[in-house]
């Protein structure tokens, strides 16, 4: 038999004082242009690594030094890396988006497919806050598959539920915690 939480004692004023809506990071980096001097030097790394295996010598010089590059590219980029802050939109206000937005004529889509991202960013944007004029420059910069997994970390934070989570990664490390 599953065990059932007893109703709250709370009020629904109490309730509605203590709503947080739920918020998630996202990561964009600014230097997206070193991504392809990282993976030559990844693939002149392996290279190198599987050269220096046959060798009596081991790791070799070059190998150290290529993966002392690897590290500097690794390290500027995560220096050149923001987090935004999304923040959950109430539900009316994710339906006026979509009322505001309407499927043009011929899309499948529940929206315009070429506006709501750019709103639905404009309105889930916590920190740093920006306007949907701000937002669309922000698309514009972006590559489109930098853009879908903004757009749908914006659409995944208004349109998920949210249970409370349970890290058995977490509880493996901490003495007396249930692990299920």
């Amino acid at each position: 038999m599953v065990e059932q939480a007893p109703p709250t004692a709370l009020g629904i004023e109490d309730i509605l004082g203590k709503i947080q809506r739920p918020e998630r990071a996202f990561r964009l980096c600014l230097r997206a242009d070193l991504q392809s001097q990282w993976e030559e030097t990844e693939r002149l790394l392996k290279l190198a690594e599987r050269e220096s295996t046959n060798s009596l010598a081991g790791n070799t010089k070059k190998v150290r030094d290529l993966a002392k590059q690897c590290r500097a590219l690794e390290q500027e980029m995560e220096t050149a890396t923001v987090t935004l802050l999304l923040r959950g939109i109430s539900s009316k206000k994710f339906s006026d988006l979509l009322a505001a937005h309407p499927a043009r004529k011929g899309q499948d889509e529940a929206f315009n497919a070429e506006t709501f991202g750019v709103a639905l960013l404009a309105a889930s944007a916590a920190t740093p806050e920006m306007n949907e004029e701000q937002a669309g420059r922000l698309v514009d910069s972006i590559t489109s598959g930098q853009w879908n997994d903004l757009f749908n970390t914006c659409w995944l934070l208004n349109r998920s539920s949210v249970d409370v989570p349970f890290s058995r990664t977490a509880s493996e490390h901490l003495p007396g915690t249930k692990t299920s």
